[in-house]
């Protein structure tokens, strides 16, 4: 086997919120050693194994992923395409040693979710890089089959730590000027994030997976079904606007289940709290007047699966009761 380097970090500029159809295809965007195994890793510094990249796909039964905290249960003790424990785990496997190992040297790894794993918090279909994590812990325990597995605590990096590097900012920053006129609107690049600070006192973040669910819907807003068109080329304008805001201990994550595609103004009352959603995507608009619809069905597409915990945080926020 090839003494492959581990790479720790972001690669070959790929962001948190990027899609791919297939494992082949994160393994050929190099996020991924492995087209089958969960941990990859490769040769440190010190020559030694360490991990660089797990992916989260219901590969075994006693993971837990709770987006920014993850309990990962490591490699071996397994028939062919189970994810149940047949047989114990131990620190001798060579996946295990080097996840442990980049605890050790605080390392951090790439996540990767799979459309198997854990559904609030998992793409609908292929796989989706989301991110670096922190191993802030590793120990053994006896898992649901009865079995001792070896266990991984994994924290994720704050929104800073998830950038690009000073240079590769130097040159993204370079490019969103080159194509300031045409931001948001049309494009097919997923993987470079745009910044812009809009006039309603927030940012607009247009990661990939914003980018992503603007196409989905045609940069057409969910709510009231505006394309609007900017510009003297007539592109279309859309944002993405996260259900359960970003940001703080309690925000909510980036991830395709908590974004829609909204025009300016729905993005600013969903915001304010001025509209909300039903669990059965119901637009409700708590302030509608002159006649105006007080609740419509929210415009959805088939690849677009909207999550119910989201869109329950957001009524928490605003202390909405369901009835209002």
């Amino acid at each position: 086997m090839p003494a492959y380097r581990a790479t720790f970090g972001h690669v070959n500029d790929v962001l948190p919120g990027t899609h791919f159809e297939s494992r082949r295809a994160v393994k050929d965007a190099q996020l991924h050693k492995e087209s089958e195994a969960g941990i990859s890793w490769g040769r440190d510094e010190q020559d030694e194994r360490a991990a660089d990249a797990i992916v989260l796909n219901n590969g075994y039964e006693d993971d837990v992923d709770g987006w920014d905290e993850i309990t990962y249960t490591g490699a071996g003790g397994q028939t062919r395409n189970s994810s149940r424990q047949t047989s114990d785990q131990t620190w001798d496997n060579k996946g295990n040693a080097s996840l442990r190992r980049s605890r050790i040297k605080g390392n951090c790894v790439r996540v990767i979710r799979g459309s198997d794993g854990e559904r609030e918090y998992s793409p609908a279909s292929g796989y989706r890089y989301d991110g670096l994590y922190e191993v802030v812990a590793d120990w053994t325990e006896v898992g649901r089959a009865g079995f001792q597995i070896c266990r991984f605590a994994l924290r994720r990096l704050p929104a800073a730590r998830q950038e690009l590097t000073s240079i590769e900012q130097q040159v993204q920053d370079m490019l969103d000027r080159r194509g300031q006129a045409s931001t948001d609107e049309g494009g097919d690049d997923d993987t470079a994030p745009r910044r812009r600070t809009s006039t309603v006192e927030r940012i607009v973040r247009d990661t990939a997976v914003v980018r992503r669910v603007k196409r989905w819907h045609g940069f057409a807003c969910q709510v009231c079904g505006l394309a609007l068109a900017v510009g003297a080329d007539g592109r279309s304008y859309a944002e993405g606007a996260h259900i359960h805001a970003l940001g703080g201990a309690d925000g909510g994550p980036d991830v395709d289940g908590n974004v829609l595609c909204l025009c300016p103004n729905c993005h600013v009352q969903l915001d304010r709290g001025a509209i909300f959603l039903t669990d059965d995507l119901q637009v409700v608009n708590r302030f509608a007047r002159d006649g105006a619809p007080g609740r419509a069905p929210l415009r959805t597409v088939a690849q677009h699966r909207i999550e119910e915990r989201f869109i329950r945080a957001h009524r928490r926020f605003w202390r909405i009761g369901i009835d209002s």
